[in-house]
């Protein structure tokens, strides 16, 4: 199992913290003012204590061409090292890039925040994850940018969820936990 920046914390075995994307998104709000925020509006300081559970994607109308300027430190396994600006499309698979891909052509087209939550792999471990994908525009409404918080956890072998096997004497499920 590999280290992940959540894995020893406190909440490594709680539930996924929603609360930091509701604050991101609630700045990102304040900052919007009804449209949509600049990338030059966006103040790391005023999103203490969770930008280092943010990133930023720089868009481009070539998909291929989507690029982080900004990765926080706490996401550093799983997107490109600080102050490198990757590609979004050269991201190993089982990165960040699989799980926004479906994710940012929709805040592109509605210009409206989004949010996902869900299970991945990882590192060859499972992780439970929730994201919210704030749009900024630099020339008025079209999205040209993304501001992201995402915060993770891996699931611990005791926390599991149990699956369902076939008990062939009674054909319904039964379920176990798979340890």
């Amino acid at each position: 199992m590999t280290d992940s920046p959540i894995s020893n914390s406190p909440i490594a075995d709680t539930p996924i913290d929603s609360r930091l994307t509701v604050r991101v998104s609630e700045v990102w709000k304040k900052l919007s003012g009804g449209g949509l925020p600049r990338r030059s509006q966006i103040d790391p300081k005023e999103f203490e204590p969770d930008w280092s559970n943010c990133f930023m994607i720089d868009l481009d109308p070539e998909l291929s061409k989507l690029r982080f300027s900004y990765v926080g430190n706490s996401l550093s396994t799983l997107a490109p090292a600080k102050g490198e600006r990757q590609f979004l499309s050269k991201c190993p698979e089982g990165t960040l890039r699989s799980l926004l891909a479906p994710h940012i052509q929709r805040v592109v087209e509605k210009r409206e925040p989004t949010s996902s939550a869900g299970s991945a792999q990882h590192g060859g471990s499972v992780i439970l994850y929730r994201t919210a994908l704030l749009p900024l525009s630099e020339i008025g409404d079209q999205v040209d940018g993304i501001l992201a918080a995402f915060i993770y956890r891996e699931v611990s072998v005791q926390n599991e969820f149990p699956i369902a096997e076939i008990t062939p004497e009674y054909g319904r499920p039964k379920l176990s936990v798979v340890r």
